[in-house]
């Protein structure tokens, strides 16, 4: 299992307006991994149990989660940055996706979306991301292990 170094950026970067999706009792719809319903769930009960709300899923958020999950298990590697150098930011702006603030946690080889959440909760830096309440929406991706998380303010 391994958790790497959080990324977190604060900018007045402009885009494209975001559209909220939500469905479902859980707002994320039917067609989403139990594993990632069950992590958004748990966290964001921990963030309204610290004094945040909880945190608003974008699913264009969640597809730049995805595809960095994605890039991970294809082109085998761990890290924020990918092979070609496009950091969390450069994913999110290349989506079109305007943010003041962006952060990303990212995990590997948790296995269930508890465990996950308390590798997370266990880092100061990963734990910092899911409790700021300046955070306001987010997208989590998740193929095999490899968990992103990403988190923006519009």
């Amino acid at each position: 299992m391994a958790l790497v170094t959080v990324f977190f950026r604060a900018a007045a970067i402009t885009g494209c307006g975001l559209i909220l999706l939500a469905c479902g009792d859980s707002g994320l719809g039917p067609d989403f991994d139990p594993a990632v319903e069950a992590f958004v769930e748990l966290m964001n009960d921990h963030r309204v149990g610290v004094g945040c709300a909880a945190l608003e899923w974008n699913g264009f958020v969640a597809e730049v989660a995805q595809d960095h999950s994605r890039d991970m298990v294809q082109r085998d590697f761990f890290a924020h940055e990918n092979p070609d150098g496009a950091s969390p930011f450069d994913r999110l702006t290349a989506a079109g996706i305007g943010y003041s603030r962006a952060a990303e946690n990212i995990a590997w080889g948790y296995g269930s979306a508890a465990s996950v959440l308390a590798g997370w909760l266990d880092s100061p830096g990963h734990r910092s991301n899911i409790e700021n309440c300046s955070l306001t929406q987010h997208g989590v991706g998740l193929l095999e292990t490899h968990w992103t998380h990403v988190f923006i303010t519009p």
